[in-house]
């Protein structure tokens, strides 16, 4: 593992939350995780462009895409950055740099030589936190707004009040409560992974 990757995968610092962020902290935090346990587990290069854009937003790291060291980092430097990411994964159609950081009110930062699936884990990540994608990067534990995983039951009423004009049979209801349980066991395997990096960090 090069020393740059230890730089990026280096989980034991205290990291800072920005206030523009879309996603709860709750799901900041578990994308963090799992993007690293991917990192380190399997070397993606996806899950290593998310971890360091969660770290450079979250305080302990440079920008990804292009080094800058602005702090705290602004929805303006995130917004920046996304269009480097999307700059690096479509060169011959690329923004107009200079001029969308004149608009942003942000310094320019010519980018780095990013990979193209560190970029694309980079462009994933920004449009998430910045609210222009619903989906998370990775697949995340279902929580409540205070953290704790959501049940099967509250997951299939959710699902019959998002559906009220739906005719609600058994069959329906039978599907309902399988999906509803598929996503618990996926909520309970996702957070047994976080915990088991949780684990390596603090064991050093």
């Amino acid at each position: 593992m090069s020393g740059n990757w230890r730089i990026l995968g280096d989980m034991s610092w205290t990291p800072t939350e920005p206030q523009w962020t879309v996603p709860s902290l709750h799901e900041i935090a578990d994308l963090h995780w799992l993007a690293y346990a991917e990192a380190t587990e399997s070397g993606s290069g996806r899950a290593a462009g998310i971890v360091a854009t969660l770290a450079w937003v979250r305080g302990g790291h440079v920008a990804p895409m292009t080094g800058r060291e602005e702090r705290p980092v602004s929805r303006a430097l995130a917004e920046a950055e996304l269009w480097a990411a999307r700059a690096a994964l479509a060169p011959d159609a690329a923004p107009p740099a200079h001029a969308l950081s004149q608009t942003l009110g942000v310094d320019y930062c010519p980018p780095l030589d990013v990979p193209p699936a560190r970029a694309d884990g980079t462009a994933a990540t920004l449009g998430w936190l910045l609210g222009t994608t619903a989906s998370p990067p990775m697949p995340l534990p279902a929580r409540r707004a205070d953290g704790q995983l959501v049940e099967a039951q509250e997951l299939i009423e959710a699902a019959m009040a998002a559906a009220p004009h739906k005719i609600w049979g058994p069959e329906q209801r039978h599907a309902a409560r399988n999906e509803a349980r598929a996503t618990v066991e996926r909520s309970r395997r996702l957070t047994a992974r976080i915990a088991a990096a949780r684990q390596r960090v603090q064991s050093g």
